[in-house]
């Protein structure tokens, strides 16, 4: 259905992202001229290909505060992924959430997808755009003012890549999420006529374990593969609420009554599902050093693309004016086999912060440990580096919620 065409590679953002393409890309190439998909039934075939359009809310009596959202509709072709990085840099570095409704096809273009959208920090929901004066078929739409409607959305086959990329993933009440087997169609052309035949891969062990460590990286977890494995290519296995709840394939619930709200999370209206708490905004992890009067705090705002890390003085209010903030203090992040990340207190004065690529933060933290030492002194008399301690990231207050947010 596809050709595996790769994203412009400026496109590709973050190590995740140019590893699952490249990976998927590889196998999906070797051997065969036509790639692996999940190709939509045959029911479901005939969308157009996928179009992405800003729209700004049309409801009346919203100006001067419309909310706005990226509209990606149709089917999942060469080149999708490319298109979406193009529509994103038009964005001009705004969060704008992402309404989807698609019914499948390119895996490699999907997962390309869905690390664009987990690079960028957007969520995404499974939601139709009915655009004024655009028809809904139409193959391009200019940006303009629009609908956001949950009835007859789906986001089927490879579109569940392009899904579990979102940071936050919101589905309706009567969303249609479906899964079915990996499918490839070969073409082959053969003898002095040069004659054309087709035949059908099912049950492909590359790309399935492929597609699998998409999923767990993007914290998406069973039931969805294994759904998947055992449903025909020839149909859809529509996944039921509790099913989107337990893969975390859905993460809140889409108001269908009102989907896009000014503001709120990424500009969707969602709510935690019944039962279930509600998110924190942001989330942190800290832990006190008292041999070094000095607290540490790594903070992360649900969605974003980094991390802050902050080290203060735990008693300023109560320290002497005439107390110097000495010895200066290096805090560092080190995980075997990464290259570590060093922060000090040197430069200026508390609190001490510095920003950290999530993707960064994230090759550190599982199995990180933190060194908090004074700072390299080369007087006489100094380098007490005696007073140096390391610890577990993961023994922070609130690390392992943080890393779960961070680095699902």
């Amino acid at each position: 259905m596809g050709d595996g065409r790769p994203p412009h590679p400026k496109r590709c953002r973050g190590p995740a992202g140019r590893t699952f393409a490249l990976a998927l890309l590889g196998l999906l190439a070797a051997g065969g001229p036509a790639p692996a998909d999940l190709r939509p039934p045959a029911r479901m075939r005939g969308e157009p290909p996928m179009r992405f359009v800003r729209v700004v809310s049309a409801e009346p009596g919203c100006a001067p505060n419309c909310p706005e959202w990226l509209s990606a509709e149709g089917r999942i072709g060469p080149g999708a992924a490319t298109d979406l990085a193009e529509a994103l840099e038009r964005l001009n570095g705004r969060r704008l959430p992402i309404l989807i409704h698609s019914p499948g096809g390119s895996i490699a273009d999907a997962a390309a997808m869905g690390e664009l959208i987990r690079a960028n920090g957007l969520a995404v929901a499974v939601a139709r755009t009915l655009i004024t004066n655009c028809p809904e078929r139409a193959p391009k739409c200019p940006s303009g003012p629009g609908r956001a409607i949950t009835g007859g959305a789906m986001c089927a086959s490879a579109c569940v890549l392009v899904l579990a990329g979102g940071v936050e993933r919101l589905v309706g009440p009567a969303a249609l999420v479906g899964v079915h087997q990996i499918t490839t169609v070969v073409r082959e052309t053969e003898g002095v006529a040069h004659l054309t035949s087709t035949r059908k891969v099912y049950e492909q062990l590359d790309a399935d374990a492929a597609v699998s460590a998409y999923l767990a990286a993007m914290g998406v977890g069973d039931p969805v593969m294994a759904l998947m494995r055992k449903t025909p290519a020839a149909s859809v296995r529509w996944l039921s609420l509790a099913d989107l709840k337990a893969a975390h394939l859905a993460t809140l619930a889409l108001d269908a009554a009102e989907p896009i709200v000014a503001s709120g999370l990424s500009g969707l209206n969602g709510r935690a599902f019944d039962g279930d708490p509600p998110p924190a905004d942001l989330v942190q992890a800290s832990a006190g050093m008292p041999f070094a009067a000095l607290d540490i705090a790594f903070r992360y705002r649900r969605g974003g693309g980094a991390v802050e890390a902050e080290m203060t003085v735990s008693n300023v209010e109560t320290r002497p004016a005439s107390e110097p903030l000495s010895p200066n203090w290096s805090l560092t992040l080190t995980a075997p086999g990464v290259e570590s990340l060093r922060l000090s207190t040197a430069a200026g004065a508390p609190p001490w912060r510095a920003i950290v690529p999530r993707e960064r933060f994230c090759a550190l933290a599982k199995g990180g440990s933190l060194v908090v030492a004074p700072a390299r002194d080369d007087s006489p008399g100094g380098g007490a580096q005696d007073a140096a301690a390391g610890f577990p990231l993961a023994s922070m207050a609130g690390a392992k919620t943080l890393i779960a947010e961070a680095c699902p």
